[in-house]
């Protein structure tokens, strides 16, 4: 299938993904991309409660967070709520606390705020310090391997892997017990850090099939709407 064709099959869908759902989608598509780059490595994993993704032998667990700052969490929650809303007062006012967060709001969708690699790198490093918290109860549950999935929504600005290394070991250093594996998803790539060996290695995804990782997904998670 054409990249433009199937760009097209993206958006069949009659409403936009509440953020109700938006953890579920990310959890999916965090197993999708895995089992993708895993050839046959993820099989018989599936998404759970906690951690988000495992075996059902529970020996490798994973937890899934997406690396967003608060500022862009209000503003596609609004904006979800702007396309929805019926109700002219309200969608200008959903307008106008998406603007109010650095966003802008036209006929062709939503503009975001501009970043540079210094703010995402610190909304990297968040996304990792908000779930270290939960590693200690996933090694009383008894996993044998227990990795973190961080997924930005977006190509990051251009970084070496050993400068990208430091960021996570930034954050890393100020805990005792930390992940083995670190594995940080973005449109059209993986990057896994091997914490255990200290090795950090990039897997590409072809962008076609990017976009039907994204397209299954999102009809999974459809289904349980």
């Amino acid at each position: 299938m054409e990249e433009e064709e199937l760009t097209k099959e993206l958006f069949p869908f009659k409403k936009p993904l509440t953020s109700r759902y938006r953890k579920k989608y990310v959890e999916f598509l965090a197993l999708g991309i895995l089992q993708y780059c895993y050839d046959g490595t993820y099989e018989g994993f599936d998404v759970y409660d906690v951690p988000d993704i495992r075996d059902k032998a529970k020996t490798v667990g994973i937890e899934v967070t997406e690396a967003i700052n608060i500022e862009q969490a209000q503003i596609e929650s609004e904006f979800v709520k702007y396309r929805l809303e019926n109700n002219e007062e309200k969608k200008v006012r959903r307008k106008q606390i998406i603007e109010e967060n650095g966003a802008k709001v036209d006929e062709l969708g939503l503009t975001y705020p501009v970043k540079n690699s210094d703010d995402e790198k610190l909304i990297f490093q968040n996304a990792i310090k908000k779930k270290m918290e939960k590693l200690a109860s996933y090694r009383k549950q008894g996993f044998k391997k227990i990795g973190l999935f961080v997924f930005y929504d977006e190509p990051p600005i251009p970084i070496k892997l050993e400068e990208l290394k430091e960021c996570f070991d930034d954050v890393l250093k100020e805990y005792n017990d930390k992940y083995d594996v670190i594995y940080f998803g973005f449109t059209c790539g993986l990057i896994e850090y091997n914490i255990l060996s200290d090795e950090i290695n990039v897997r590409p995804i072809d962008r076609n099939m990017y976009y039907r990782l994204l397209y299954e997904t999102r009809l999974k998670v459809e289904a349980k709407e």
